[in-house]
């Protein structure tokens, strides 16, 4: 049985949302102290005999922060996906396994038609109803990890990873599109996985070839394509949808 630890890379985001919230409610609350005469009005109360201005201050500013906190980072959890959970469902017409990203496990070398692999199913999500794909797992679930990925690129890291994937894609796909396209990392005990969420497209998503353009979708848990003739009509009665 697979031990599952996951650690998806988002703390530097959850630092900075808590940053900004707490920015926001410090100066929200200083606009407020300073709009009126708060302590004044607050001696006129038969509590100010016994709890001081000062502390009930800082008990709602202290409320307030803790709420803030509270909520940012229930919202961090709510978007946090299981990763775990989706290998263990296995593929479906919205989900989809690959071993790596260009490192061929059979030849034991770097292999560009991998490369390509991975754009056709982006692509087809892109056109579809959108999706998850998830690199550095095979077929049969097993975690196979991005770590000859990483291994094989200028920058054996995270940040190499990620910066090869933007220039494949910019290249096969297309710039215009990595805005619908997500990137995270997470650790399944010493090996790294990575989830590319793609949502759908409002315009048709090519992979660029060197005879061309291709067209993919879904069809259940497939990358089909279809032909040119065949574009035009689905495209059609996709947009209708």
């Amino acid at each position: 049985m697979t031990r599952w630890n996951i650690r998806s890379g988002k703390s530097w985001p959850l630092i900075r949302d808590l940053v900004i919230a707490e920015g926001i409610a410090y100066g929200v609350f200083l606009i407020i102290a300073l709009s009126a005469h708060w302590a004044l009005m607050y001696r006129k109360l038969a509590m100010a005999r016994y709890i001081s201005f000062t502390v009930v201050e800082f008990t709602i500013l202290a409320a307030v922060q803790a709420a803030l906190i509270i909520f940012v980072i229930k919202r961090s959890l709510q978007d946090e996906p299981n990763v775990g959970e989706m290998i263990q469902a296995g593929e479906h017409e919205r989900l989809e396994f690959k071993t790596s990203l260009r490192w061929d496990v059979k030849q034991e070398k770097v292999n560009k038609e991998l490369e390509r692999g991975v754009m056709k199913t982006i692509a087809a999500f892109l056109n579809s109803k959108g999706g998850a794909l998830l690199i550095g797992v095979d077929d049969q679930r097993n975690i196979f990890g991005l770590e000859r990925d990483f291994a094989s690129l200028p920058k054996d890291s995270r940040d190499g990873f990620e910066n090869h994937f933007n220039n494949v894609f910019a290249t096969m796909i297309g710039p215009q599109f990595r805005r619908l396209v997500r990137l995270s990392f997470h650790d399944f005990d010493v090996k790294n996985v990575c989830l590319v969420q793609v949502e759908p497209a409002h315009q048709p998503a090519y992979v660029k070839t060197d005879r061309g353009e291709d067209f993919f979708i879904r069809t259940g848990n497939a990358t089909t394509s279809l032909k040119m003739s065949e574009v035009a009509t689905y495209v059609s009665a996709w947009r209708r949808r």
